[in-house]
């Protein structure tokens, strides 16, 4: 009989493990920040046209795309910390790539690399994270990640100006940041209980637990619950194809994924910039040669308002609860969406671009905090142990083909049916995505995964966690 190896309770020994993997996606914040922030800098040095480097931030989704279809297999065979530290590692040689890219070409496909590794990164991360997690602290060391990433864009927006000059040493000192934190990841990091179970490795499972839990009992408790859910050969896809309750609950986070795309809670964020030129055009508050410039003051004030909507939602999320979050912030946003809509009819040039602003900065505020706690810990708590993975799959690529799709038609559809049509499709999606959460989703706070997935796959519906509870 194989002996567990016991090793000292601690209470943070989660925070830790739950922080080294989270701090990796600093990398790739950094990357899609230096990308963004570096626009006319790339223009001039390549002689690239504005819309490539759209095409560059379509290249690195296209990445991330192909990474999350293969990070999903990547994640279920060889499990959730090798996948974490396999693309944390593409990660940094496709950044120090990027950094030191000679052509543009070379560029390119850095980024592309960087998206694949990102993809495999984010959904074992993720995973990873949830199942480490204990109830009482699942919603904050989840959006965490959030924290991370927006941190690594922020960086790289405030140094702009010091990375052209400083390749070299940017390089040097991405590997004094990645090289610890993987060796330290690879020595210490514990295998997720969750995975070592569904590979019938309950004792390694349990002697992780012992290493993550205040008490062996709790452990031991933990472990008999997550055996429960983990019994019969269905996983993943072909759990999708013969368990209704499963392919429904795939089906309808995927619509909500639609509507939340269609509400303007990614694109709106991402267009701000030109959205505030435009209507400062409109009003006459527009500077000469205003219109090819990257206003940094507003990119800037943006990033610092998305990290401060990611620090909010974590030490938030579990005192206010995950889905009264989610609802707030839908409201706020259709609040500053309405806002707009009528500030397109007061072009007093003092005091309307002012608003316009701060409208933009709480919009995106409040998406930040919407999309850390549904991508991150709603929907990822909510699926099964045994098609978790598989799950996060089909979510992440449907809100990635979304993203793309609106940086697409975005300014089509503006130019052709107008910005107040457009804000008034946000505003009535953003009706029917308040709707859809108020009436079909849980609320998940404090709340047991197994004791969670035995309700829902008992009563089939997910809102019967609400009437048990009750």
């Amino acid at each position: 009989m194989t002996k567990i190896k016991k090793a000292p309770h601690s209470g943070y020994a989660v925070y830790f493990y739950v922080t080294l993997v989270a701090a990796m996606s600093t990398v790739f914040g950094f990357n899609l920040g230096a990308m963004l922030s570096s626009k006319v800098r790339l223009i001039n040095i390549f002689m690239l046209e504005i819309y490539d480097i759209d095409s560059m931030v379509n290249n690195f989704l296209i990445g991330a795309l192909v990474g999350v279809f293969l990070g999903g297999r990547l994640v279920y065979d060889t499990g959730r910390v090798q996948s974490i530290l396999g693309g944390f590692v593409f990660g940094v040689i496709g950044q120090a790539t990027a950094v030191l890219a000679p052509t543009f070409s070379t560029l390119f496909i850095a980024e592309f690399a960087v998206g694949a590794a990102f993809g495999v990164y984010l959904i074992a991360s993720i995973c990873y994270i949830t199942e480490l997690s204990t109830k009482n602290n699942r919603g904050q060391t989840t959006s965490l990640l959030g924290v991370f990433i927006t941190f690594g864009f922020l960086l790289a927006a405030i140094l702009k100006d010091t990375l052209p000059q400083n390749g070299i040493a940017v390089v040097a000192t991405l590997l004094v940041f990645a090289v610890p934190m993987l060796v330290i990841g690879y020595l210490r990091l514990p295998e997720s209980p969750r995975w070592l179970a569904l590979t019938d490795n309950s004792d390694a499972a349990l002697s992780d637990l012992i290493r993550l839990r205040s008490t062996t009992s709790e452990a031991a408790r933990e472990l008999a619950a997550i055996n429960e859910c983990v019994l019969g050969d269905d996983k993943g896809i072909l759990l999708f194809l013969r368990n209704s309750v499963f392919r429904s609950m795939i089906i309808f986070f995927v619509f909500i994924s639609i509507f939340v795309h269609l509400a303007g809670f990614s694109i709106l964020p991402y267009m701000s910039l030109e959205l505030d030129k435009v209507f400062k055009s409109a009003v006459g508050a527009m500077m000469p040669g205003e219109h090819n410039d990257v206003n940094f003051t507003m990119l800037k004030a943006m990033l610092v308002v998305a990290l401060i909507g990611n620090i909010f939602s974590t030490f938030s999320i579990d005192k206010i609860g995950h889905k009264t979050l989610l609802l707030f912030t839908i409201l706020l946003n259709e609040a500053m969406l309405i806002s707009i809509y009528f500030l397109n009819f007061i072009l007093e040039r003092n005091i309307s671009p002012s608003l316009m602003t701060i409208c933009l900065l709480l919009f995106t505020f409040s998406s930040i905090v919407f999309f850390n706690t549904i991508l991150s810990t709603v929907i990822p708590e909510l699926l099964p142990a045994k098609g978790r993975d598989f799950g996060l799959t089909v979510v992440l690529f449907a809100n990635i083909v979304a993203v793309m799709l609106g940086m697409y038609f975005f300014d089509r559809l503006m130019h052709s049916i107008g910005i107040l049509m457009l804000l008034s499709m946000c505003i009535l999606s953003g009706a029917v995505l308040f709707s859809l959460i108020h009436q079909g989703l849980p609320e998940t706070k404090n709340k047991v995964l197994e004791r969670m997935e035995n309700t829902i796959f008992n009563e089939r519906s997910l809102m019967a966690i609400n009437k048990k509870a009750r």
